[in-house]
């Protein structure tokens, strides 16, 4: 009886000590946020593959616009995409630093180029100065013959203006999940 009670305790051990999965760097959790006028905005989501391409980049190679999940507001949204090579081929030797930010999506964006924009419903087209993008951290989740998923994680910065917005300074974070596919 006594055995019993002690392989029911380790069994009770074992499953009251897994990790959360938000912490976990295999996790498949998108999640970004943009802090703006002191407010901090956040979207999360589960999974990945969601996006446009492919498409080629800037240096002739295919590459695939991975989206983040909206973020809305009473008078605003945000929209993320983090552009990424397409084969995981061209994908293996890249590494963590600062990547060119742009306000617009645009022809032939460059690898790990993060788009991000803001409206504030005028239709009217709103642009980024002094933006910062910084990769901090490229993980390899899994691989198959087929495809390798990865996580990109970095964090941002700059100046939008322009429609009827004077001048809005924002920063933020975002954690993206994206698949590259074998040649």
């Amino acid at each position: 009886m006594k055995k019993i009670i002690y392989l029911f305790l380790a069994l009770l051990i074992v499953a009251c000590s897994s990790d959360d999965e938000g912490n976990d760097s295999n996790s498949l959790t998108i999640s970004w946020q943009v802090t703006v006028e002191g407010q901090t905005y956040e979207n999360n989501s589960l999974g990945y593959g969601t996006g446009f391409g492919p498409n080629d980049n800037c240096n002739g190679d295919l590459a695939f616009e991975a989206y983040l999940p909206e973020i809305d507001t009473a008078t605003r949204y945000y929209e993320g995409d983090l552009s990424h090579y397409y084969l995981t081929s061209d994908f293996t030797n890249v590494s963590v630093g600062s990547y060119p930010i742009v306000s617009e999506l645009i022809e032939n964006n460059c690898n790990l180029t993060f788009t991000l924009q803001l409206s504030d419903f005028s239709d009217i087209g709103i642009e980024i100065s002094n933006g910062i993008h910084n990769v901090t951290s490229i993980n390899q989740i899994s691989s198959s013959n087929n495809e390798t998923i990865w996580s990109v994680e970095g964090d941002f910065s700059g100046t939008f203006s322009g429609g009827d917005i004077e001048s809005v300074s924002l920063t933020g974070s975002y954690r993206n999940v994206i698949a590259t596919y074998q040649d």
